[in-house]
C-alpha cells in the first residue's frame, strides 16, 4: 500500500473527504510551497539574470535607464521571470495536488498526462516569441527611426514588451490543449467548431489585441491561434 506522501508525490492525492476548513488549510500549504519554490528559482536565475538581460536586449542593441534604482529593478524582475518559467512544472504539481482529488482514478490519469504537454506548449510559445517575434518586432519598429530620430529604450519598457509578448504566446499555446480536453470530456464537439470557423478566425485576430503590446505580435499570435485551431480539429474526434 502506498502511503501518503508518496501518492501526493506522484499526483494521487487521498480520496477521503474533506470539510471545508481542511481545504483552506490545504490551499494555504500549496500557496506556501508555491512562494518557496518560486523563490528558490528566482534565486537561481538571479544568478544568470544579466546574462539573460543582455541577450533578451541583443535586438535592440543598446538599452538605457533613466532611474538610479530601475537597473537593480529590473534585474529582480528578470530573475522572476526567469524562476517562473523554471519552476513551472512544480508550480503546476502543487496545482494539481489541490484539484486533482475533485475527479476520479480515470480522469486523474488522463489529465495528469496533459501536465508534462501543457508544460511543452507554454514553453513552446515562450521560445517562438523569444526568438522570431520579438527581434521581428523590434526590427520592424526601430525600422521607423531616422538620423533626427534615435530610439531610446529603456530597460523596464523593454523588459515589459518582452514579458508581455512571450506570457501571451505562451498562454495562447494552450488552446489546442483546452479544446482536445473539452471534446474529449465530450463538452465540445468537432461539429460544434468548424460551422464557426469564421468568427473563430475573427475572434483570433480581435482577443490578442488585449493581451499583445504591438501589432506585429498580434498579427503574429493570431496566425499561430489559427494554426493551432485547425491541428486541433484534426486532433478532435
Amino acid at each position: 500500500m502506498i502511503e501518503a506522501p508518496v501518492r501526493r508525490l506522484l499526483g494521487e492525492p487521498e480520496d477521503r473527504p474533506m470539510p471545508f476548513h481542511e481545504h483552506l488549510i490545504e490551499l494555504r500549504q500549496r500557496i506556501i510551497q508555491s512562494l518557496i519554490i518560486l523563490g528558490i528559482g528566482s534565486a537561481v536565475a538571479f544568478q544568470f539574470s544579466q546574462r539573460f538581460l543582455d541577450w533578451l536586449a541583443r535586438p535592440v542593441g543598446q538599452l538605457v535607464f533613466i532611474a538610479p534604482a530601475e537597473a537593480f529593478h529590473t534585474r529582480f524582475k528578470v530573475a522572476f521571470y526567469g524562476g517562473f518559467l523554471l519552476t513551472l512544472p512544480l508550480l503546476l504539481h502543487q496545482l494539481w495536488l489541490f484539484v486533482a482529488r475533485a475527479f476520479d482514478a480515470k480522469w486523474r490519469r488522463r489529465l495528469l498526462t496533459m501536465v508534462p504537454l501543457s508544460y511543452g506548449l507554454f514553453m513552446g510559445g515562450v521560445a517562438l516569441a523569444l526568438y522570431l517575434v520579438v527581434p521581428a518586432a523590434v526590427k520592424f519598429f526601430l525600422s521607423y527611426g531616422s538620423d533626427g530620430i534615435k530610439p531610446l529604450i529603456t530597460l523596464s519598457a523593454y523588459l515589459s514588451f518582452v514579458t508581455t509578448l512571450s506570457l501571451a504566446f505562451g498562454a495562447a499555446f494552450q488552446f489546442p490543449l483546452v479544446l482536445y480536453t473539452l471534446n474529449w470530456m465530450g463538452i465540445l464537439a468537432k461539429e460544434q467548431l468548424v460551422p464557426h470557423r469564421r468568427l473563430l478566425y475573427f475572434a483570433s485576430f480581435v482577443v490578442p489585441a488585449f493581451f499583445t503590446p504591438d501589432i506585429v505580435g498580434q498579427c503574429t499570435l493570431a496566425g499561430c491561434l489559427i494554426v493551432l485551431f485547425e491541428l486541433s480539429l484534426l486532433a478532435m474526434r
